[in-house]
């Protein structure tokens, strides 16, 4: 619903949650609780993955047989390259976390592998995601912004000024679906890219 809605896959939020409800009646070691993260994660990944390229591919009237076999294609090609570029990622500047490559989300769910060290301010937030949702404000993606870098979390701000001002000017916009999704995907191949010539250079 979440990445349907406000087209954010928010894997690691989904990989606290389960992680959260698994170690409070059983208090799972910490490589069990980065385990158990870590296949949340890679799994609310793929499922946000394949239901937005499925939706994609019924638009422009792909075969679903052939939708499946690209996706499974994908997975295990998308599995190996991004295995290989993190480990070049990480060798070439020194690891994860630092200015160079900054991981949020990584921060976000190792911060909560030892518990929860507020519980004051963990139930305010709950109240506070109750509340916009009876009022039908996106929570995820107010809640992204706060850990979020303001590098990304800015663009989000402005895709979405962007997005307003094309609704209120233009009454057709069947492109935009194919808009969206060409700047995502050359986004990120921009992405690494870049990356890999910063590396070389």
């Amino acid at each position: 619903m979440l990445t349907g809605q406000t087209g954010i896959n928010p894997m690691e939020v989904f990989a606290i949650l389960v992680m959260m409800f698994i170690a409070l009646p059983l208090k799972s070691s910490l490589a069990a609780s980065f385990s158990i993260a870590g296949v949340v994660a890679v799994a609310c990944g793929l499922v946000g993955d394949v239901m937005n390229d499925l939706k994609s591919g019924s638009m422009v009237g792909t075969p679903y047989k052939d939708q499946i076999l690209a996706e499974g294609i994908g997975g295990v090609i998308g599995a190996i390259v991004a295995s290989l570029s993190l480990i070049y990622l990480k060798n070439a500047f020194g690891g994860f976390g630092s200015e160079m490559l900054p991981a949020p989300q990584a921060a976000a769910v190792s911060s909560m592998t030892g518990g929860i060290s507020d519980i004051g301010a963990f139930l305010m937030g709950i109240l506070i995601a109750l509340l916009m949702f009876v009022l039908r404000i996106p929570g995820a993606t107010f809640g992204l912004g706060f850990y979020l870098p303001v590098n990304i979390s800015s663009i989000m701000a402005v895709g979405a000024i962007i997005m307003i001002i094309i609704k209120k000017t233009m009454p057709k916009r069947d492109f935009m679906p194919y808009l969206a999704s060409g700047l995502l995907g050359g986004e990120g191949i921009a992405g690494v890219i870049s990356a890999f010539i910063s590396m070389a250079i």
